[in-house]
């Protein structure tokens, strides 16, 4: 038996909304944005490695532009870093992947969540990226450039079409 109604009279599917038929094929412009999602997350784990192989120049760096002295346990700031940058990525990859997944199934408060946290993060990087090694502000601006380009696939007009049939 189908969750869709037999007859026009008929309450909606189990869980609201229009069934999957009549929503129709997911756009290409969706498609597009959940593709792009992964693509920072790969890029995201990429930057993260470089980041870990290069992490005694920053954290030097860091301390040397904060105008810390020499008795700072460098040990100790460096744990802290591996610590924040592991629980960092390990937060970002999941919650991405959970949007990528409610954004591909058609859900309209997954595409609101991703652009609200895409707008934070463009604005906080924008600021940050003058403290970082080239080639970490060369990724960022890749990520930035991909993110800024998710968000526009997800709010064209088949796209809104699509979650808004929803």
């Amino acid at each position: 038996m189908t969750d869709y109604p037999q007859y026009p009279t008929d309450p909606p599917a189990q869980g609201g909304g229009a069934p999957a038929a009549a929503r129709g094929p997911r756009p290409a412009t969706i498609d597009m944005a959940v593709k792009l999602i992964w693509a920072n997350v790969a890029l995201s784990l990429i930057t993260t490695m470089i980041t870990f192989i290069m992490l005694d120049s920053i954290v030097d760096q860091a301390l040397e532009d904060a105008g810390v002295n020499s008795s700072v346990d460098t040990d100790t700031v460096r744990s802290g870093a591996i610590v924040g940058a592991v629980i960092g990525i390990v937060i970002s990859v999941a919650i991405a992947a959970l949007l990528a997944h409610f954004i591909g199934k058609g859900a309209s408060w997954a595409r609101i969540v991703y652009t609200v946290l895409a707008v934070i993060g463009i604005l906080l990087s924008v600021f940050g990226l003058g403290s970082t090694p080239v080639l970490l502000m060369l990724l960022s601006l890749v990520s930035l450039v991909i993110t800024a380009a998710a968000v526009f696939f997800l709010w064209k007009p088949e796209s809104s079409a699509y979650f808004s049939a929803r």
